[in-house]
């Protein structure tokens, strides 16, 4: 299945109400907005924490990148968090350098 411009996003709770998102496809300008809505709804129904699993990531632009930090953003100051998880080798470098803690 061709992934290209497309974001996929399996979510789950665990038993401490971590919603669990795995992101597959591409994180881009066109589907940053999927995922800002998708994590909207998650914080309107008063989830306590998010875990970004990004293994399944083919591209991440600046767009992705900006949906992170505003997820990330948003959380701050609450009792809740934003945790990035299995994130791609292409990616590590890239995130090291960042303020988003992995």
């Amino acid at each position: 299945m061709d992934m290209k411009g497309k974001l996929v996003i399996n979510h789950s709770q665990d038993a401490d109400d971590t919603v669990i998102l795995v992101l597959s496809g591409d994180l881009d300008i066109q589907t940053a907005p999927q995922l800002r809505n998708f994590i909207d709804s998650v914080i309107r129904e008063g989830s306590v924490n998010l875990q970004l699993d990004l293994s399944r990531l083919s591209y991440l632009d600046s767009s992705g990148y900006g949906a992170l930090l505003d997820a990330a953003r948003r959380t701050r100051g609450t009792a809740k968090q934003v945790n990035l998880t299995n994130l791609p080798s292409w990616m590590t470098d890239f995130f090291d350098l960042s303020v988003l803690e992995t």
